[in-house]
């Protein structure tokens, strides 16, 4: 009986860490997509691609991502300052995990990317992502 208690309570707190890891990720995303001051069909088509096939969140479903997306883009459209703050908390949340911080970083960059170039804006919210997570920004050529 114990063992599948602590079996059941090992696969909650995995499930809490994918849910951090999917909010950080979607948080740093759309952060990057927002600081332009509009969020583009094309960096949404393309968080949605990094999404659907990145492993760590293959315990969600697409919905449930949407949604969150949604979410997100909401309190970023209702007011940026207040969204950012939001966000990097969210961010904030992983920051104790390397790989975790590293996915959500390059995830976030590769949003950055998407249309082309990084905007003078989109680089220094980059910046601040990279700074909260603890990512060495020169070993991205954004020191």
């Amino acid at each position: 009986m114990a063992f599948g208690l602590l079996k059941k309570l090992g696969k909650s707190a995995k499930q809490v860490q994918n849910q951090n890891v999917m909010e950080a990720i979607i948080a740093g995303s759309m952060l990057i997509a927002a600081a332009d001051g509009e969020i583009e069909k094309k960096e949404i088509d393309t968080l949605d691609k990094l999404l659907v096939n990145n492993e760590l969140l293959s315990a969600f479903k697409p919905a449930e991502i949407r949604k969150t997306i949604d979410r997100y883009a909401g309190i970023l459209e209702a007011g940026f300052r207040v969204g950012k703050l939001k966000m990097l908390k969210e961010i904030g949340d992983i920051s104790d995990n390397a790989e975790q911080s590293e996915e959500v970083f390059v995830t976030a960059l590769t949003i950055a990317e998407a249309d082309g170039e990084i905007e003078p804006a989109e680089l220094v919210v980059l910046k601040e992502i990279g700074r909260t997570l603890g990512i060495n920004l020169a070993n991205y050529d954004l020191a």
